[in-house]
């Protein structure tokens, strides 16, 4: 009995680790110039046109403002007018689906890298540096990778799921947000980003 009661806390214990390991390392205030959290309701409807084919209109959602240091110690900064258009990868070395997706991804940045920016987030608090190195380097990843250590960049992006895309345009507004989608869609939505 005592052996059962200590299993079934012991359980209790690890579901609540996630829980913890959100509010003990979220970031409520962002960092002076960075911008507001996502508008989810307003970012439905850009969903929904952007499924539709159609361009978003006077409902724009910004793209929050952040900045992140790199693998290789470059700071990045998201927000605002860019001159591409840029595919946001969030993902984490754990994650399964993240290692299927990001096969696609690396195949559309090969294609695509002159048209469009491409940058990887890895949002997991609880990943070794160590498994996010060998990660980028099973899946040959060329583009920038950023490290949101404390998932202040998931924060503002109101992130749920892991592998999600953004794809935000020139004057920095997301276009479309999407979670693991088939290879064929993948390639149109970034084939319309990146224009004519």
């Amino acid at each position: 009995m005592k052996k059962m009661i200590s299993v079934l806390v012991g359980i209790l214990l690890l579901s609540c680790l996630p829980l913890y390991l959100h509010v003990a390392h979220k970031n409520t205030e962002p960092s002076p110039g960075e911008g507001q959290k996502l508008d989810v309701h307003k970012l439905e409807s850009i969903v929904n046109l952007a499924s539709s084919g159609d361009r978003p209109g006077a409902n724009d959602v910004k793209a929050p403002s952040f900045t992140l240091k790199s693998l290789d110690g470059s700071y990045y900064t998201i927000g605002g007018k860019r001159e591409k258009p840029v595919v946001i990868h969030f993902w984490a070395s754990w994650c399964e689906a993240c290692s299927v997706e990001v096969v696609q991804l690396r195949k559309l940045y090969a294609q695509y890298k002159n048209q469009v920016d491409f940058l990887g987030i890895n949002v997991s608090t609880e990943e070794k540096p160590e498994n996010i190195e060998k990660f980028v380097k099973q899946n040959n990843l060329t583009y920038p990778i950023l490290l949101d250590e404390h998932k202040h960049a998931a924060d503002l992006y109101e992130l749920h799921a892991l592998p999600t895309v953004f794809l935000i345009d020139k004057n920095g507004f997301v276009v479309d947000t999407f979670h693991m989608v088939d290879p064929l869609e993948l390639n149109e939505k970034i084939g319309r980003l990146a224009g004519p």
